[in-house]
């Protein structure tokens, strides 16, 4: 049955607007609740309520906000500007009492990953004096940024059993406000960000951290937290994880890939590694081989082009069109064109509704090709670029001969210039 919360009183609006309950601090429960609505707000197009009191989380310290509805509407964000608690709704609800209902699934997946995050962030802390600088909490997994720049997979392994050893014991967690004397006496993880109004979410002996975010009642309750995979960045090591139902899904996807795995290459789960690395040996031997074999082919087909094409000004011009040609292979073919003295290879290439041009020249051949090949490229309504020997674009496939034919043009008047 859905935990719902009513309200007490009614008050003026200015006492409501000083009233106003962030109830959400105080029970992460409540799926539904009534409200007051004290202002209605529209600005560039977003339309935004504000409640006498809420239990949507706004978003801030990592943690997205909630969703749900406000009447019948629903409410796509929340955030928080002068200590007020903005709703940012798909169009305004009707009347002024509204009953609100909490995205259940969204917010108890965040308590789970916040939780889990607080245990992680401990135990980090207390085995490698990593302190977490900064937390987020993502659609499909969240992530943690740490002091020690480098992990090995063993100690990532003795992070996950300690945490998950943590999580099975079942300690409770609480939420309370302190004051400064209390604040003194507690052993936090990391110094407040504010002066005031200081919230603590407690782990019952393991981790007591100013949080303002939602939280479950007990470590059970995380489930289970996987780390997912770490790097090094500039500032230490980033570890992306997942807890509870996040971990859940992710270990069925990864299951069924094993599952199909096992099935195609006929192989135990122990032996796909040793499989997939003979695997992929063999296709990068037989990828060199046809490398060396495309190359071969496409060095003869140059120096075909080349011996069949007509000379101008004592210069061989190459001038060729075709259809359904890898663009790299077209690439190739111009340079092991100019790679022959005296040479200018104009290549186009239609695939679809997509058009290749390449336009290069040899080394003994004084022509600017990036000199001219901008207004190559307006010809077919093209982009690239490229360098004085050297030059390739795509564009419109209907206007490729022309273009192909406008660099003809540019090539002759520049040799006649010679």
């Amino acid at each position: 049955m859905n935990k719902i919360a009513h309200p007490v009183q009614s008050y003026s609006y200015s006492e409501r607007v000083k009233r106003m309950d962030k109830l959400f601090y105080e029970d992460s429960y409540v799926k539904e609740f009534e409200a007051v609505i004290l202002k209605r707000e529209e600005k560039d197009g977003e339309k935004t309520v504000v409640l006498d009191r809420t239990y949507f989380y706004p978003e801030g310290g990592g943690q997205p906000s909630d969703t749900g509805k406000i009447g019948s509407k629903s409410v796509i964000k929340a955030y928080e500007k002068k200590g007020e608690v903005y709703h940012v709704v798909e169009d305004f609800p009707e009347g002024e009492r509204v009953h609100c209902v909490i995205d259940w699934d969204r917010r108890f997946d965040h308590m789970q990953q916040h939780t889990g995050q607080h245990l992680l962030s401990s135990v980090l802390l207390k085995k490698y004096g990593a302190d977490t600088e900064s937390f987020s909490i993502g659609e499909n997994s969240s992530h943690i940024t740490v002091t020690k720049e480098f992990f090995t997979e063993e100690e990532i392994h003795e992070v996950e059993k300690e945490v998950n050893g943590l999580i099975y014991k079942n300690l409770a967690v609480k939420s309370y406000f302190a004051d400064e004397k209390l604040i003194s006496k507690l052993p936090l993880r990391k110094k407040p960000q504010v002066k005031e109004n200081i919230r603590i979410v407690e782990i019952e002996g393991i981790d007591y951290s100013p949080c303002g975010g939602t939280h479950v009642k007990n470590t059970g309750e995380i489930g289970i937290l996987k780390i997912k995979k770490w790097e090094r960045t500039n500032k230490g090591a980033r570890l992306e994880f997942v807890c509870g139902f996040r971990a859940l899904e992710d270990y069925q996807k990864k299951n069924s890939l094993v599952n199909f795995l096992t099935q195609v290459l006929s192989e135990k789960e122990e032996g796909i590694a040793e499989h997939l690395q003979k695997l992929l040996e063999d296709y990068r031997e037989a990828k060199r081989e046809v490398n060396f074999l495309k190359e071969k082919i496409l060095k003869e087909e140059a120096e075909n082009l080349v011996k069949k094409s007509e000379l101008y000004g004592g210069i061989h011009i190459v001038y060729s069109l075709y259809e359904g040609r890898d663009p790299e292979d077209l690439k190739m073919l111009g340079k092991f064109v100019t790679a022959e003295s005296k040479s200018v290879a104009i290549l186009g290439n239609k695939r679809g509704d997509v058009a290749d041009i390449v336009v290069a020249r040899s080394y003994d051949v004084d022509i600017v090709v990036n000199g001219f090949f901008k207004e190559v490229l307006r010809t077919f309504d093209g982009k690239g670029g490229g360098s004085a020997q050297f030059c390739q674009g795509g564009g419109s496939p209907s206007r490729l001969e022309l273009a192909m034919d406008k660099a003809l043009k540019f090539v002759i008047e520049e040799i006649n210039k010679m």
